[in-house]
């Protein structure tokens, strides 16, 4: 999964690649998408986890991408100090192996930031 996206990655414009970079204090909001439970064939336990975050942006991205989606703008200050900032999402999965003795190691497993990768 790593190498898919170092690819999609190099071949997107710039504007996008600094879209992908969220701070900390820019997350805005988080929640959890969906948590599952399962066992493989062997009857080993995982858990996944797929969390949502909506996060602040000032990169400089057109209003309108690829497949016509509109990308949220907010305006902060005046018309002096005005700074436009876009509200993007991304999600990640998250997943572990919760069978006895298993490292507490979690893994992403998708990733998506819709309409920056697509």
């Amino acid at each position: 999964v790593l190498q898919v996206l170092k690819e999609k990655i190099s071949l997107l414009p710039d504007s996008h690649r600094d879209a992908l970079a969220a701070d900390i204090d820019s997350i805005m909001y988080t929640t959890e998408g969906d948590v599952r439970i399962y066992y493989d064939d062997d009857g080993i336990k995982f858990v996944s986890i797929l969390m949502c975050f909506w996060y602040l942006n000032g990169a400089s991205l057109p209003d309108e991408v690829p497949g016509g989606a509109k990308v949220f703008q907010i305006v902060f200050g005046d018309e002096s100090t005005k700074e436009k900032k876009h509200l993007l999402t991304a999600n990640y999965e998250f997943q572990r192996e919760f069978t006895e003795g298993a490292k507490p190691d979690w893994t992403i497993t998708r990733i998506e930031h819709p309409r920056l990768l697509e």
